[in-house]
């Protein structure tokens, strides 16, 4: 996460710091991202980088943060409720900037390894937190099943996500519009073994 000599850089400098990144890894497939070629990207000297970020796995899940972060005070400035998810957004309403947008697409062809330490180590955590405040929403209005232990289903719709990920790519959906339509697809089915059948809307 955020190195603390990095958050001690101005916010001009940390901007454009992680735009190139950003650009890199947008412009070259994961694994061939070397060090090396981040250091003259960002012309870092290696000590420097380091105290910036912990490794090249680090710098992505930084920049990811970001991107995620803005969209969260989007929709909280808009009254509007967040899911905690990766790459899957509504473009209806859109805070990411072009250069953002892209590096989100770059997720869905990350490393399975990776791919999977994102999900289940680094923003798995988050996803519980922000998927067991929905489920107290629920249970609040008189919607949510008196049997569902929050703890049990927050941490598998947390940790089902990366399945998605591995779904659009083992289907080969690319469209945004068509992985928005799983997505809320799947979200409906999930949701509905969780609240009273009198609450369900077909």
């Amino acid at each position: 996460m955020f190195q603390k000599a990095f958050l001690n850089l101005d916010k001009e400098k940390q901007d454009e710091l992680l735009n190139k990144a950003m650009q890199l890894f947008i412009d070259h497939k994961y694994e061939d991202v070397t060090i090396k070629l981040i250091l003259e990207t960002l012309s870092l000297h290696p000590a420097t980088f380091y105290r910036y970020f912990k490794d090249k796995d680090d710098l992505y899940y930084v920049m990811l943060c970001n991107v995620s972060q803005k969209k969260k005070d989007f929709l909280k400035n808009d009254g509007q409720e967040y899911v905690y998810e990766l790459m899957v957004r509504d473009n209806t309403a859109e805070p990411l900037n072009e250069l953002e947008v892209k590096f989100v697409k770059t997720v869905i062809n990350l490393p399975v390894d990776v791919l999977l330490h994102l999900y289940l180590d680094l923003f798995k955590d988050e996803s519980i937190a922000i998927f067991k405040d929905s489920l107290r929403r629920l249970r609040y209005d008189g919607k949510l099943r008196p049997d569902i232990d929050d703890d049990l289903i927050a941490f598998i719709y947390a940790t089902v996500q990366f399945n998605l990920i591995l779904f659009y790519r083992e289907a080969g959906i690319e469209e945004e519009d068509l992985q928005l339509k799983v997505r809320k697809y799947f979200d409906k089915f999930f949701l509905h073994g969780l609240i009273k059948d009198s609450e369900y809307e077909e």
